[in-house]
């Protein structure tokens, strides 16, 4: 039920819903990679808008595969965007330390994230 697509702001889009493997990481990051490759080829940035409000359960493989690909895509920017819940906000900012990238941060609204890619928040 993940989807990956280019959103009307030109923002990729990952929609994670349900548990997680790392079969499903490894899956969207390879659609997320060729939306990249599209977007500077077309000299646009590619600001990644990761949506883990609707995601259920992951393993340590699984959060090994998403930092492993958070690490190695080459976005411009992403922004990670839960439900704002404290175990949310404390898991995602321990896994972001541990990418180590300055240009992925947390956010607990799409609103926010897209404030800071310098675009007007999405009409819903």
């Amino acid at each position: 039920m993940n989807r990956v697509f280019l959103n009307s702001s030109n923002v990729i889009e990952i929609h994670v819903v349900g548990d997680q493997t790392p079969h499903s990481v490894i899956e969207m990051c390879d659609q997320a990679k060729g939306l990249i490759s599209a977007l500077h080829n077309q000299k646009k940035p590619a600001y990644l808008l990761d949506n883990l409000k609707a995601m259920g359960e992951t393993d340590s493989e699984t959060r090994a595969a998403v930092a492993k690909y958070a690490k190695i895509l080459p976005f411009d920017r992403a922004a990670m965007v839960g439900d704002g819940s404290l175990i949310m906000r404390l898991s995602t900012n321990l896994m972001l330390r541990a990418i180590g990238r300055s240009n992925i941060r947390y956010f607990s609204s799409t609103d926010s994230a897209m404030l800071w890619f310098g675009l007007s928040p999405i009409e819903r």
